[in-house]
């Protein structure tokens, strides 16, 4: 089978973790036997050529910003590329050649934010098969987030009904869909989208986390380490977690933040202030992970999926989450003591003084992540991903 990817970027470039995710799938799809190539924007032209068996289609973004470059532009102009890019129909074009030079079975789409919808409608007019991963809210949301002024949204805004109805015209095109978790299926289920698809052409396949062969945390003594890993955003709950921190023990824990604020960390610093907590920046998550006790996810938004949650449980660290969207899917495996309530301070004091009160002898082992781990292994994404191509082509043949 041919299969070429298309996503916003991909890897060495790496944003969040639907870029890792495309390439764990592309490569798993080499591995496998497939010819697999990966078209995505980069901030200035480059050759093409080949990673890791994968075929790399690298297109220059026609956008009037680059990604990275949004929050320090002026509102005028971040308003202005965001309308820009999804009528873009040079960037549709430029991916549209990507897809006759490989000459695709199947075009899988992922993280469209960047990337203009009527990519959908030249994969058919190409005659190829389009098969979409639903990685966050783009299709419904100008910001991916379904989030604003710290709320989850239960309805649409103006701008992101305009925005999405115009997305609607070519999603309607596509002729399956992955959903990274149930939540993420049902909202877009909800807003309309995806409704018409029968339900074997519309999954829930997990994302996959690879998992090292008998890892297991080191052992530590010392003050209590919670850890933060994500982008510092408001949605991720980054600011409840350190209005909690403010209520906890003067002495005996720590927190240690990982990750990057697109418009820099200076306000997140200022929130804790006089706290011990440690601004570590990007880092590797595995060695991070081996530095914390307990990960704390307190997460405000419908979290589409949480890979930090998955990649703790791979380090055998136990997680406190958000009782909310897939967030309390995956850690409420464990144990619904390890659910908090999304964006309140208090309850996430009162908890993570319980966890420290009890002590690391009370953590919850490695074998008690096994029921997630057992799910997101890459084979089984892998088996998921052919078995949906399959039954796409099968059905092409047979209309």
């Amino acid at each position: 089978m041919r299969i070429l990817h298309v996503s916003s970027v991909y890897p060495p470039h790496v944003v969040g973790g639907a870029e890792r995710i495309v390439e764990m799938l592309a490569e798993a799809q080499v591995a496998r036997g497939h010819s697999v190539g990966a078209a995505y924007l980069t901030r200035h032209a480059e050759p093409a050529g080949e990673r890791h068996g994968v075929a790399v289609l690298p297109q220059a973004s026609r956008n009037l910003i680059w990604m990275e470059d949004v929050f320090a532009s002026p509102r005028v102009l971040r308003t202005a590329n965001k309308v820009a890019q999804m009528a873009n129909y040079r960037a549709a074009a430029d991916i549209a050649g990507a897809i006759a030079t490989f000459r695709p079975d199947i075009v899988h789409t992922h993280s469209m934010v960047e990337l203009p919808p009527m990519i959908w409608a030249a994969v058919a007019r190409a005659g190829a098969r389009s098969v979409h991963t639903l990685h966050d809210y783009d299709l419904l949301c100008s910001r991916a987030s379904l989030f604003r002024n710290g709320s989850v949204c239960d309805t649409q805004h103006a701008a992101c009904r305009v925005a999405a109805a115009w997305k609607a015209r070519f999603a309607g095109q596509i002729d399956a869909v992955a959903a990274v978790s149930q939540p993420v299926l049902d909202v877009h289920r909800r807003f309309g989208l995806f409704r018409d698809l029968p339900d074997d052409h519309a999954r829930v396949i997990w994302n996959a986390v690879d998992v090292p062969a008998g890892h297991m945390p080191p052992r530590r003594d010392g003050d209590f380490v919670f850890g933060f890993l994500g982008r510092l955003v408001p949605e991720k709950g980054i600011e409840t977690l350190l209005a909690a921190c403010r209520s906890l023990p003067t002495t005996g824990w720590r927190l240690r933040i990982a990750g990057r604020a697109q418009e820099g960390d200076d306000r997140y610093r200022a929130l804790a202030e006089g706290l011990p907590v440690e601004f570590v920046g990007f880092t590797d998550p595995r060695a991070f992970l081996d530095t914390v006790d307990v990960l704390a996810v307190p997460s405000v938004w419908l979290e589409p999926f949480g890979l930090t949650v998955v990649e703790a449980f791979a380090r055998g660290v136990p997680v406190l989450g958000s009782r909310l969207g897939a967030i309390a899917d995956l850690v409420g495996t464990v144990g619904d003591e390890w659910l908090v309530t999304a964006g309140d301070p208090a309850a996430w004091a009162a908890r993570m003084i319980e966890v420290m009160q009890a002590g690391r002898a009370a953590l919850p082992r490695p074998p008690a992540f096994d029921a997630v781990l057992g799910a997101v292994t890459p084979t089984r994404m892998l088996d998921a991903y052919d078995t949906l191509y399959a039954d796409v082509l099968r059905r092409a043949r047979a209309a």
